[in-house]
């Protein structure tokens, strides 16, 4: 990418991450959910990866990514798409500020030959850090990925589920004042019906993703209005930010 697509991402980007626009949680990091979808409301197909959004959009999240000390998705979007959950298409001055990678797995299903894991290795990537439960998680796959590597924390629950307020206090307790969430489905509901986002930001691409596609939000309850809305173009797609 060349320096006139970075340029269009921060000057987006740095005024909505302008120091005095937000305020440090005690309780929890600051969380900006994002992700991008198609017309019809769809961010993949079912067990496939699905590349939505453009060259200036992407470039955009790879900028926010560098704002933020922790990146968090969910083990299905790990699966499916194999991520590095870094930030590549940025201008080379700000490779250095890469972000703390971070999986909820409560079963440890991350795979032992992962992108994380395989950059951790050869020092081309942040120490992974996964979240499992107590209650389902294998111990010899724990040991496992301790061996090549991987942080695992623990997190005391009823059952098997980790409630996502448990795991933002994990990561505040861990030093993380600022983290965004990426995805997959399960994340996203999660933060928008518990109202657990500060910022949304959300791409939207001219396509139709149609038959088995998985969509953003299904089970909102009541109408949600935002506030602060901007949006600006980057290349064909629409990016929105706004507050609650």
């Amino acid at each position: 990418m060349d320096q006139v697509v970075y340029d269009q991402a921060e000057s987006f980007i740095r005024p909505i991450y302008d120091k005095g626009n937000y305020i440090i949680k005690p309780d929890r990091p600051l969380v900006t959910l994002t992700f991008a979808q198609s017309l019809d409301g769809m961010i993949s197909k079912t067990g496939q990866q699905v590349l939505i959004s453009g060259k200036e959009s992407l470039a955009m999240t790879h900028r926010l990514r560098t704002l933020h000390e922790g990146i968090l998705i969910g083990i299905g979007t790990a699966l499916t798409d194999d991520p590095q959950l870094n930030a590549r298409y940025v201008s080379p001055h700000l490779l250095m500020h890469q972000p703390q990678p971070i999986i909820i797995d409560p079963f440890l299903k991350l795979s032992s030959t992962c992108k994380l894991i395989k950059n951790y290795q050869s020092n081309q990537g942040r120490q992974p850090w996964l979240i499992a439960s107590t209650k389902g998680h294998d111990q010899e796959k724990k040991l496992l990925l301790e061996g090549l590597g991987v942080k695992i924390f623990l997190v005391e629950t009823d059952n098997s589920r980790l409630p996502l307020p448990k795991v933002l206090k994990l990561l505040k307790d861990e030093g993380l004042d600022t983290i965004m969430i990426e995805g997959g489905s399960k994340m996203i509901q999660s933060c928008l019906t518990g109202h657990y986002f500060d910022r949304l930001i959300i791409t939207i691409a001219p396509m139709f993703i149609g038959k088995d596609g998985v969509p953003a939000a299904t089970q909102l309850q009541d109408i949600q209005k935002l506030k602060n809305v901007n949006y600006v173009h980057l290349g064909n797609d629409i990016v929105m930010s706004a507050t609650q």
